[in-house]
This record gives structure tokens, sequence and C-alpha cells, in this order.
């Protein structure tokens, strides 16, 4: 038994039991034999949610136990929903916190170009832009950024959303637009369309589009109420970066957790798990390049921390992310990106 000030933690064979401040008995099935766990720094790859007492991190396959005549507070991250729990029996923290269900539907990543449709027809337009943000097809934000990658010979670059109460135009000569004040915002629940025209001299050569979803008001209030309790414990920054994940992909909410992630990285966060899971969604995105120069960056950090783990995720995530390029290089083009994953 080792006590860490008002934690106590017991270890069992290979049954790990967490007692905090007499509140919380967590099991956790997974080994840790040989280990020594950190109270608020436990880090798993399937994080469920968490206790708002003790800001401890809870992980699929863990057991809830509270003391009796205790009340545990517990946040889940699928559902967003916050639960009090009084009793006197193991609760799994599955059936509060439901697990996501994984789509059936072949996903269609750089990582796994054999689940992408063939382009059929001439290879696609080199010349034309792809655009870059905002990352995925799901928003919160009513005004987001809008960025794509520059093509040789553009003058301009004209920029066109279109939907429900919005549409406007406006021309640029760079290759990122700050959503523009004086121009409506996106409406709350509605699908609007980005498209982006290259633009030589008076002449448009090619163009991009891309479809994106922004939430209802209620649901959007709903996450940030959630964040703020995330943000209210006072977690550790690369402790805050699991929670954020999980939360915000929780309802394919690419670009915030995306944007999230580079925040620690600019932060200069030393812990390969940012990096590996910004190079996940890098891959999401379908930015395969941004993805290998964090893998590659999470690699040469787990290495340093000796993290074994997050070395042999990392490393085999870089492997098959380098195969398939040299696979794309040799195609000369592309798959079809109609279906990114969310």
């Amino acid at each position: 038994m080792q006590i860490f000030s008002k934690f106590t933690i017991y270890k069992l064979l290979s049954v790990q039991f967490i007692a905090v401040t007499s509140i919380l008995l967590c099991l956790n099935t997974s080994s840790t034999r040989g280990q020594s766990l950190q109270v608020g720094k436990r880090w798993c790859s399937e994080p469920m949610g968490r206790n708002l007492q003790s800001g401890n991190l809870l992980c699929k396959g863990d057991r809830i136990y509270p003391n009796q005549n205790a009340r545990v507070e517990i946040l889940c991250y699928s559902n967003k929903k916050r639960f009090k729990i009084q009793q006197s029996s193991f609760l799994k923290i599955e059936d509060l916190c439901t697990p996501l269900q994984p789509s059936s539907a072949r996903r269609c990543t750089p990582l796994t170009l054999n689940n992408c449709p063939t382009r059929k027809g001439p290879n696609g337009n080199e010349n034309a832009p792809k655009i870059i943000q905002p990352y995925g097809k799901i928003l919160i934000n009513n005004r987001p950024l809008i960025s794509w990658s520059a093509v040789t010979g553009a003058t301009s670059y004209t920029v066109l959303v279109k939907g429900p109460g919005v549409d406007w135009q406006t021309e640029v000569k760079d290759t990122t637009l700050s959503y523009p004040s004086d121009r409506k915002e996106l409406q709350y629940g509605n699908a609007f369309t980005i498209t982006v025209i290259v633009n030589s001299g008076n002449s448009p050569i090619s163009a991009d589009s891309s479809v994106v979803h922004l939430l209802s008001e209620s649901k959007i209030k709903q996450i940030n109420q959630v964040v703020q309790q995330i943000n209210s414990l006072g977690l550790a920054p690369d402790e805050i970066f699991v929670d954020l994940n999980a939360i915000y992909m929780s309802e394919g909410l690419l670009n915030e957790t995306i944007e999230t992630l580079k925040e620690r990285a600019r932060a200069k966060s030393q812990n390969p798990s940012v990096y590996r899971i910004l190079g996940d969604r890098y891959i999401e995105a379908w930015l395969p390049e941004e993805a290998k120069r964090v893998y590659t960056k999470a690699v040469g950090l787990a290495r340093v921390e000796r993290n074994s783990e997050e070395l042999a995720i990392a490393q085999e995530r870089l492997r098959i992310l380098e195969s398939q390029l040299r696979l794309l290089e040799t195609q000369s083009q592309l798959p079809t990106r109609t279906n990114p994953a969310q």
C-alpha cells in the first residue's frame, strides 16, 4: 500500500484498486504489475470520463464502488452527462458512459487506401486547390477559419460560402481567410458549402468545395459546458488534451480537436501522446504529410521518455503511412476524398 497525500493506492497482483479520499474505488482490469500510479496523471487509450471530485480519469473497463454513505459525481465524455452515484455495489463505467459504436462502414484514410473508392477517368487536376480548414465536416464555430493549399500560377482566389441565410463571396491573394466580420455568420443546425476558386488573371482555372455542418446551438452549449467543467478541475495541460480530444471526437469535431492539440504542440509539449494523437487526427483530415511530421516527433519523444507503448504505436503508424505515401507516389494521385473519416 502506498500513501500519496489524500490518495491511497492499493495493488493486488494484476488488479489495481484506487481509493480516492474514501469516495471512489475504481477497479482497472488492465495489468499494472511492477508499475506505480500517480493519481491525477493516469492515461488510457479509451478515456470514458472523469470523477469530478478528484479529477481522476476513468478508463474503459473501470468499475466504480462508492464507500458507504459516500457519493461520487461522474462526468461522461460520450453523452456529456453528469451522474451522482451513491450505492454499495460495483458499477461498470460503460453502464454510465456508453462507448461510441464504431461505424460498420470501412473508413477511407491515407492509412487505409484499400478502403478508398477507385478514381475513374483521367487524372485529377494537379492545379486544383485543396480546402484544409475547417478540418472535418462538423463545426461548433459559426465563423470558422478557411484555408487551402496554394496553387502554382494563381493570381488570386475567390472564396464562396453558401447555405441557409448565408450567401457571400470575396476575393483574396493569400491562402487563408478569417471569416469576414461584415459577413453573416453560419446559422446553427444547418449545412453550408465552402468553395475556393483559383484565378489566373480574370479567368477561373480550378476549384475545390467542402460541405460543413454547424451543430445546433443547444448542442454547442452542452459541449462548451462540459469543456468548462474539465477546465475547472485544475488538470495539467497535457491531461486536459486527453479529455478534450475525447469530448470533441465523440461529436466528430475534428476541427476543435486538431486546434486543441496544435496548441499543445506550439507550447512545446514533451508528451509523445500529444503528437501521436495529433497525427491520427491529421490522418482523418487527409493531411498525410502533416501526420508524418508529428508521428516522427512522437517517436523521438517516446524514445527520450522511454515510453515503450507510445513508441510502438507511433512507429507502426509511421511505417504504414510511409508505405502508403510511396504507393501514392507510384499512382501519382490521391484517391477520391468524398467521404473522409469524421
